[in-house]
């Protein structure tokens, strides 16, 4: 089944995604895949399989992770903390951070401001297209 076609998007509008639908658990690193991006935010949805790794990075914006299954554990700086199901994280911009998969887990990530650099650009998100991006 291939992905749908990325709309545009009105300021205004109403989009709804189904994560479910959306999700999938791949070998051998975690399945990404941008929702949104509109410039004042990206929206990534990440899907992991027990003991998978999104390797260290940084990003010019603030981050919000979401879990919404599962067990991670995030590291930014010098700290760490294990996470479940319900749990909001902030980092904040241009912090190292990682994020290990304890058991298979979904998490979504909201990059704010869309990021002018992002340390797994080239790797994850140049491949990609957004299924929604705002309209120029």
């Amino acid at each position: 089944m291939s992905d749908p076609e990325p709309p545009g998007i009105e300021p205004g509008s109403l989009i709804a995604f189904d994560l479910r639908a959306l999700t999938r658990f791949q070998e051998p690193g975690p399945f990404v895949r941008v929702l949104s991006d509109i410039g004042t935010a990206r929206v990534v949805l990440f899907a992991f399989e027990s003991g998978q790794l999104l390797k260290e990075h940084s990003t010019s914006s603030q981050v919000l992770l979401q879990v919404l299954r599962g067990q991670i554990t995030l590291a930014a700086g010098d700290a760490s903390v294990d996470a479940g199901a319900g749990t909001l994280l902030q980092v904040e911009a241009n912090v190292r951070h990682s994020i290990s998969a304890k058991t298979r887990a979904v998490v979504v990530v909201t990059i704010t401001p869309s990021p002018t650099y992002h340390g797994l650009d080239a790797e994850i998100f140049s491949k990609q297209q957004p299924l929604v991006a705002r309209s120029v």
